[in-house]
């Protein structure tokens, strides 16, 4: 029986003045009739989960012009910076973790409104939810460092530096990320605030490094970046794919704050 037939049969019902009982009766046993047609029909056709590839340009429409515009900002600052300082190599890594301050705002949004458990409910899963959103900031984030290297080349006139400039753009940017999906796995309120300190911690860190650890830009300790880079690329891709493995099971990537 559908709705419509429903509230006829109300109507009539009123107009003949039926007695409260008998109507309450009959109220229940036509709403028990219709949640098992629907019930019925939603296990004979059930809805599938919202796939990822249109998900992902879900993202991209609505956090595409808020990713790429705070982007655009950290590189215009970490160009700046870098030009003022003529483009001296060791001071590069003091400015990436500016790239991944720049997508917190997006990474963080549920944790910040407090919307983790309408985004469990989602059709989407959780954990799809923020490898969406960690392919959004990844590519924009390799869009800029690759804008960045040709600036720096351009900068200093020479290739000859390329290996260390892109080992000093990665192993910052890496370090950073790798805390801040660290954090989103927690999911704890203060997450936000721990990621910010741990990010401007890091630029703070690498300025130390870079006036008190000059021998640490040097040829001779290439192989001591390329340890770091390996170590901490291979925690980042470990972690994505355990988002990946848990997003075939429908799995939130954490716990619900």
């Amino acid at each position: 029986m559908r709705g419509k037939e429903l509230t006829k049969y109300l109507r009539q019902s009123l107009q003949r003045g039926l007695e409260p009982e008998t109507k309450l009766e009959e109220t229940v046993r036509l709403c028990t009739e219709i949640m098992r047609e629907q019930g019925f029909a939603q296990s004979m056709q059930e809805e599938p989960r919202t796939g990822f590839a249109r998900y992902l340009s879900d993202i991209f429409r609505f956090e595409g012009l808020p990713v790429l515009g705070l982007q655009a900002m950290a590189l215009l600052i970490v160009c700046v910076a870098i030009y003022t300082a003529a483009g001296v190599p060791k001071y590069i890594p003091v400015f990436m973790p500016l790239l991944v301050l720049a997508v917190m705002p997006v990474m963080f949004r549920c944790q910040y409104y407090g919307m983790s458990e309408i985004e469990a409910a989602t059709r989407a899963s959780g954990s799809q939810i923020v490898l969406a959103k960690l392919v959004l900031a990844g590519a924009a984030n390799i869009v800029c460092m690759t804008v960045f290297i040709v600036f720096e080349i351009n900068l200093r006139n020479s290739c000859r530096e390329i290996g260390q400039i892109i080992l000093y753009c990665l192993v910052p940017y890496l370090v950073c990320m790798a805390g801040m999906l660290r954090l989103i796995r927690r999911r704890r309120r203060e997450s936000i605030q721990l990621c910010t300190i741990i990010t401007l911690g890091s630029c703070v860190c690498w300025g130390i490094f870079a006036r008190d650890l000059p021998w640490l830009y040097e040829a001779s300790a290439f192989g001591i970046w390329i340890v770091a880079f390996l170590f901490f690329a291979a925690f980042f891709i470990k972690e994505i794919y355990f988002i990946i493995t848990i997003r075939k099971e429908g799995k939130m990537y954490g716990i619900i704050a």
